[in-house]
């Protein structure tokens, strides 16, 4: 005997974001009624292990094989009993992107076995109602997330942006007194959003801001005794302030690096507005820096909304002037 449990919703919201949901099983108690508790990691030929509660059903163990994950399109996972042909079930969600703000979910498990006619029919009534309850939970849950308005940065949410150049202007420190305050006495480039995690961030900041100036031109003008290398491994050394934290400026020793010859900045640390960035950086790191994969949709839209490019490295015009150094070096 074989049947299939089909159901399917419409979900107004991305396919990566309702992916991320469904894949996050660890959240599942926060908001899933028909599997409310699962672990492993979801990776293919993985078994996770949780637990299947439908309304009028008894609670039952459920121990699944995952079959076939596809980002953010596909994940199928297999139960079967022991005995062979006795019972089989397929269980599986396919995320069809009608746009790129609306999912069309099929929501779906195939049933095969000897066992299985003396379950069918609770199966395809309230087994039914439970998969469309679980449907329910999972767009209201996404539309949500699909909704929010993300604190991106300061500078960036309040919208205000500063019309004059920088030159001349002064970044000063967190501290209340007794400030590290550094003078740019060069023009400001490339200034951008970042979403690494070696980036100062101010207060509920989601995504740093960053700029360059050309090397010589900035001055410490007060408090340089506080400034310390933050990691003196990393390329770019960060030199911040010993007693708030603040990131002052980064710079590069090695003369074979790309960015050699630059100074990076946090324009916003100048009394008034910060230059509009030009793009977001990295910003799918914030992922690995504990942002929930559900969310990085909002934080997109937010972007785009806010005129601002986003990229998963430096913007394109970087990415190539990187791209030509190593050419260089490597013909040196």
């Amino acid at each position: 005997m074989k049947e299939t449990l089909d159901t399917d919703i419409t979900i107004e919201a991305p396919a990566h974001t309702v992916w991320a949901i469904l894949d996050d099983i660890a959240r599942y108690p926060e908001w899933n009624p028909l599997v409310p508790e699962l672990g492993g990691r979801t990776t293919v030929d993985q078994q996770v292990e949780g637990v299947l509660t439908r309304e009028g059903m008894p609670t039952v163990p459920l121990k699944p094989t995952l079959t076939a994950i596809v980002g953010a399109r596909e994940l199928r996972w297999l139960s079967e009993r022991p005995t062979p042909g006795e019972f089989r079930a397929e269980h599986y969600f396919v995320l069809d992107k009608t746009n790129d703000d609306i999912t069309n979910l099929t929501h779906n498990e195939d049933f095969a076995g000897t066992f299985l006619e003396q379950v069918w029919e609770p199966i395809n009534t309230l087994g039914r109602a439970a998969y469309e309850k679980m449907n329910e939970a999972l767009k209201l849950r996404a539309e949500s997330y699909a909704s929010e308005k993300p604190a991106l940065h300061p500078a960036v949410d309040g919208g205000s942006y500063a019309s004059e150049s920088l030159v001349g202007q002064t970044l000063r420190c967190g501290c209340a007194c007794a400030q590290v305050e550094v003078k740019i006495n060069g023009p400001v480039y490339h200034n951008h959003l970042c979403g690494c995690s070696k980036c100062w961030k101010p207060a509920e900041a989601l995504l740093a801001m960053i700029a360059v100036v050309s090397g010589g031109n900035l001055e410490v003008t007060s408090g340089g005794e506080k400034l310390a290398a933050v990691d003196g491994d990393q390329k770019i050394v960060r030199y911040a302030c010993r007693d708030c934290g603040t990131h002052m400026y980064g710079r590069v020793d090695d003369a074979d690096h790309h960015f050699y010859g630059l100074d990076f900045i946090h324009p916003e640390l100048v009394d008034g507005p910060a230059p509009r960035p030009e793009f977001a950086g990295f910003v799918s790191s914030l992922v690995e820096t504990g942002t929930e994969p559900a969310r990085m949709g909002a934080i997109r839209a937010q972007l785009s909304d806010a005129g601002i490019p986003s990229y998963d490295a430096f913007s394109p015009e970087i990415m190539d002037m990187i791209a030509w150094h190593k050419v260089k070096l490597a013909e040196s």
